[in-house]
């Protein structure tokens, strides 16, 4: 522990400009680990009759207590009157590579951003008045914060859970660090898969139908091919654009149709509200609110009837844009009073030359289609709290 926290303190004062993490190693699944040790921390930090405030050095205390991928550390700790004595406890379910990282004292400074943000998000005031209302109730409790994200990815969007004496409380976390705005995604050539992640919000993409699945069927299945270079050579990925290109163009005409003297109809508004709710969330909007950690600072956003007001009084708009290589993306944009524009939300399509391992032929490629929903900077303006 010693050895991380003199590192920790070297690196904030000579921190490398760059860090690369090891393959394999997910930046979302380590911040996760700070997120819950920043929790404890917090909930564990009870001085001289008061809830104090806690400092990056605090959570990297913490995080060094960890053990193992699945371990759970257990804390006891008085209550500010020094009457009962309360049970926090943590564990972290994280793939090995990533738990590498965490616990590496030599990989301390590739986090400072995460550490740094963590300490601010549980010294806001929502978290110190949850900490000072656990530490004054009079009982013994048993707290318990688990890092959960990554033992299952899609039943749910919950990545840090707390639970007190075996109750599920309002206020699990679905996190995202900076870069990692995804939220929903699909994965395939299909038609059925543009027409489920357009269709929910009632945009209508069928007028294409014919064309797409005519374009798609030039592109072999699998992973056919012993080279990228193979793969521009054929224009393979190029008639995999051309594809993905009829349906945000349909898209967008569709959304634009919803425009009404430059503002989004309500009707569209509502159901985009409810499709980013579920990406956030999925079923768990009561209990779940989304946390953003950037370096050093934080953002937080529920998706409850303030939420639902917000955007249906937002002036929203949508603009297409053609990346460098030619892939669409959507994007629905707020204006605020002030004239100042953000991205709410990003449709976007990824196409990739994707490579796989077979015995019998060793490392061969093909191409992979896919769609991304990401969340923008207006998001945590609409949602916020």
């Amino acid at each position: 522990m010693k050895r991380l926290l003199e590192n920790f303190k070297h690196f904030l004062e000579e921190a490398p400009a760059e860090c690369k993490l090891p393959k394999g190693a997910n930046r979302g699944d380590v911040a996760e680990g700070i997120v819950a040790a920043a929790i404890v921390a917090k909930l564990s930090k009870r001085i001289d009759g008061e809830i104090g405030e806690v400092t990056p050095e605090d959570v990297v205390e913490y995080v060094s207590k960890i053990t193992s991928p699945k371990a759970t550390i257990t804390n006891r700790v008085l209550d500010l009157r020094g009457r009962v004595e309360d049970t926090v406890s943590f564990s972290i379910a994280m793939p090995a590579k990533s738990f590498a990282v965490l616990v590496d004292p030599n990989l301390v400074h590739c986090f400072m951003g995460e550490y740094g943000g963590a300490a601010k998000y549980v010294n806001n005031p929502s978290m110190q008045r949850f900490a000072l209302r656990l530490a004054t109730n009079g009982m013994s409790n048993d707290i318990r914060v688990s890092a959960q994200g990554t033992d299952d990815q899609k039943g749910t969007k919950v990545d840090i859970q707390i639970n007190v004496d075996g109750r599920r409380l309002q206020n699990s976390i679905s996190l995202k660090v900076k870069g990692g705005d995804q939220f929903a995604q699909t994965v395939g050539p299909g038609f059925d898969k543009q027409e489920g992640f357009f269709g929910p919000l009632g945009i209508d993409v069928s007028n294409v139908k014919g064309e797409y699945e005519a374009l798609v069927s030039q592109i072999p299945k699998g992973k056919p091919y012993a080279s990228r270079e193979e793969i521009d050579k054929l224009g393979i990925l190029d008639t995999a654009r051309q594809a993905t290109k009829l349906v945000y163009d349909e898209a967008f005409r569709v959304l634009e149709s919803y425009l009404q003297e430059d503002k989004m109809e309500a009707a569209f508004v509502t159901k985009l509200a409810d499709f980013i709710k579920r990406g956030a969330t999925l079923d768990d909007s009561d209990f779940v609110e989304l946390v953003k950690i950037s370096p050093n600072s934080f953002k937080r956003a529920r998706f409850g009837k303030k939420f639902y007001r917000q955007i249906q009084d937002a002036n929203l708009y949508p603009i297409i844009k053609y990346g460098a290589k030619g892939n669409p993306s959507i994007e629905i944009r707020y204006r605020d009073g002030s004239g100042k524009d953000t991205l709410l939300v990003r449709f976007r399509a990824k196409l990739e030359r994707a490579s796989g391992t077979t015995a019998k032929y060793g490392k061969r490629y093909g191409v992979l289609m896919r769609n991304y929903l990401e969340s923008g900077d207006a998001l945590y303006e609409l949602a916020g709290i």
